[in-house]
């Protein structure tokens, strides 16, 4: 699978786990503007419907099954914007997204 996690993603990911069973979990679920959205969190657990998207070294980026289908292309990058920083997720492959850039649709 094509995912990107820039450096300074990294570097951010490493400082939200506390310890190195975390992983990052991307889902993408209906909602928004264009009709899905990535949702992100922080995670422990791999269940049996999930799959490893991304790996590298102590990096982990884990998602359930149907939700990996849309993943190809994701890249992962945070921002130090005063206003809203945060991890920013953008896909190549959206056919469309809304103006704030929360929802996408392929």
């Amino acid at each position: 699978m094509n995912i990107v996690v820039t450096d300074l993603a990294k570097e951010q990911l490493r400082m939200y786990r506390k310890d190195n069973n975390e992983f990052m979990r991307i889902n993408v679920e209906s909602g928004g503007c264009s009709g899905m959205t990535y949702k992100a969190v922080i995670d422990t657990t791999v269940n049996d419907q999930d799959e490893i998207v991304y790996e590298d070294g102590d990096i982990k980026i884990v998602s359930d099954s149907r939700s990996a289908l849309f993943l190809g292309g994701l890249h992962v990058d945070y921002s130090n914007d005063l206003i809203q920083s945060g991890f920013r997720l953008s896909n190549s492959n959206a056919s469309e997204s809304c103006a704030c850039g929360a929802s996408f649709s392929v």
